[in-house]
């Protein structure tokens, strides 16, 4: 688990759980397909990226409302995203 913000809710930081790593693939510039597996950081990076090409938030993956605080009144983990 990770305390994530984003731009998409200014202000606000939540805690959500993520996979600790992921296969990505995807095309490069020439069109060649590329696959790739990531962990830890980078791999809650794509799983939050991908979330928003998918119309999801990161509140919407909250593991709990109680875990969802304003920047200000936020005192404990490392801001992870």
């Amino acid at each position: 688990m990770g305390v994530e913000g984003c731009l998409s809710i200014p202000g606000y930081l939540g805690e959500v759980e993520r996979h600790a790593w992921v296969v990505v693939q995807g095309l490069d510039r020439r069109g060649k397909r590329w696959r790739k597996k990531v962990e830890g950081f980078l791999a809650r990076v794509f799983q939050h990226e991908i979330d928003h090409t998918n119309g999801i938030l990161y509140i919407d993956r909250l593991i709990s409302p109680d875990r969802f605080w304003k920047e200000e009144d936020f005192e404990g983990e490392e801001l992870l995203v």
